[in-house]
């Protein structure tokens, strides 16, 4: 699969079922499954741009780049959960059950894509 295909596919995903979900099912919490889902696709669709660039030029440095990658993301994601669960005025478990579908579900597709670039 190519990347902009890949990426299209990713935020048609990603802001359907926001939509979908939060409007028709859980009216209430709009704005929190919305701040669970947008850093995770953020950042896995750079990650994606970034391990596909680094595999084309240089694949030598891929390890070197997925290990610094993911303590980043780790760092990132931690500091971003503090932040919204200090300054948010909101319950956060929806925010957490959020987060963790679209972490999860993101990190298996972006898995699913960076083997496809390794099988060329």
């Amino acid at each position: 699969m190519r990347f902009k295909t890949f990426v299209a596919f990713l935020i048609v995903l990603c802001f359907s079922s926001w939509i979908l979900g939060a409007k028709l099912f859980f009216q209430k919490y709009f704005v929190e499954i919305f701040l669970g889902m947008f850093p995770p696709l953020i950042l896995g669709i750079f990650s994606i741009y970034r391990i596909k660039s680094i595999f084309l030029n240089h694949p030598e440095k891929l390890t070197s780049y997925m290990i610094k990658a993911f303590v980043f993301k780790m760092i990132f994601y931690g500091i971003y959960i503090i932040w919204v669960i200090v300054f948010s005025t909101f319950n956060p478990l929806q925010f957490f059950v959020s987060f963790m579908i679209y972490f999860g579900l993101l990190h298996i597709l972006e898995a699913l894509f960076v083997r496809s670039i390794f099988k060329r």
